[in-house]
């Protein structure tokens, strides 16, 4: 029996957001396609997974999952906090970056407020301040994927509530130069939170990383860096990720606002060694480097724009409605990210793989490519 709710009851704030973009399950991508997946390249996951190690533990900890982990997350924020150099007070951990995103809006943003970021950006960077009635700018990339910089130091100069945004961004791959990120800093009103998403950090190239927490701890200015276990980690499935805020007083206001049992204790167990284990994460990321290098060049050589990346993904314009083109790959068995988000809708996101899934990939476009057009 189907039941109809009220008008009203939804708030209206809540109707008119989009749906989450998320990737496909293997087990619904069976249930749907009635074949097995040859390549699962539309979420970001990681083809090594996380550290062996990370395994081991996170076996030891299920045998006490009858108890309710520690909801301050101790032991885990003091890995995060050797780790990073950050002290322990200025540290939350969540539900994955996602649920800190949720927690930190809920905390922060009014109705009316404006939230400033960027365009393409991760969904949750727009709908989550959108929830609570946010009014939201998004400024595109300059030309080349150059970061909008002087766009975003314009806004700034009218104090917004928040400007959050990625770097190396999400769904482009381009990371910010520390000189761009410095005039940011310093172009921001005290009166703005300064949200600084680095789910990819660990994937940027050495000559390309900076200290951003150190710049920004620097500035005295309200700030919080997120960060992940998702990706270079490959604890997707575990969901755990961290933030690192310029003061204790907002840890506590987001301990309030988020789940108090956020990560639960085998992910919390997984994070801790995935952290420990160095070479792993190593492997993982000289891996990405070297198959988006490999992969950006072959999808240029067969003509489609690709944007740079410093990520374990390639953005690229299919030329043609990316839905379609996406379908297409998933009738051969391989997922990739149909963007949705204006004016990306022709571009398309495929995670790096395994040499073999991505060989599969770059096998499967010209065939795709022709039946779409």
């Amino acid at each position: 029996m189907t039941h109809t709710l009220p008008d009203d009851l939804i708030r209206k704030d809540v109707r008119d957001l989009p749906d989450y973009n998320a990737g496909l399950a293997l087990d619904r991508f069976r249930d749907a396609y009635g074949i097995d997946c040859v390549a699962k390249l539309d979420s970001n996951e990681s083809p090594l997974g996380p550290s062996p190690r990370a395994i081991e533990v996170m076996r030891e900890a299920a045998r006490g999952v009858a108890r309710y982990p520690d909801a301050a997350n101790t032991a885990l924020r003091a890995a995060i906090a050797r780790s990073t150099g950050a002290e322990a007070d200025r540290i939350i951990v969540g539900n994955g970056s996602e649920d800190l995103i949720g927690a930190l809006f809920r905390a922060i943003i009014r109705a009316g407020d404006h939230v400033v970021t960027i365009c393409p950006s991760f969904g949750l960077h727009e709908f989550g301040a959108l929830t609570f009635g946010a009014r939201v700018t998004k400024l595109p990339f300059e030309p080349g994927w150059s970061f909008p910089v002087e766009a975003m130091k314009a806004e700034l100069r009218s104090a917004p509530r928040v400007l959050i945004f990625s770097s190396p961004s999400n769904p482009a791959g381009p990371a910010i130069r520390e000189e761009e990120f410095r005039a940011i800093v310093e172009a921001a009103d005290p009166a703005t939170l300064i949200c600084f998403d680095e789910a990819y950090v660990e994937l940027i190239d050495p000559q390309h990383r900076f200290d951003a927490l150190g710049i920004l701890a620097a500035s005295g200015k309200p700030h919080i860096v997120l960060r992940t276990f998702s990706k270079a980690f490959g604890l997707a499935g575990a969901r755990a990720g961290y933030g690192i805020a310029s003061a204790p007083a907002m840890i506590r206001a987001l301990m309030k606002t988020r789940n108090p049992f956020g990560v639960n204790a085998m992910a919390a167990a997984g994070a801790i060694e995935a952290l420990a284990d160095t070479a792993h994460l190593d492997r993982v990321v000289k891996d990405a480097a070297t198959e988006r290098t490999r992969v950006a060049a072959a999808l240029a050589a067969k003509g489609y724009a690709c944007a740079p990346s410093q990520t374990n993904f390639v953005f690229f314009d299919t030329g043609q409605p990316a839905n379609d083109f996406a379908e297409g790959l998933r009738r051969a068995g391989i997922l990739i990210k149909a963007w949705q988000e204006a004016p990306f809708q022709t571009w398309a996101r495929v995670t790096m793989g395994t040499a073999a899934e991505n060989d599969a990939f770059l096998a499967a476009v010209p065939q795709i490519s022709e039946r779409v057009a």
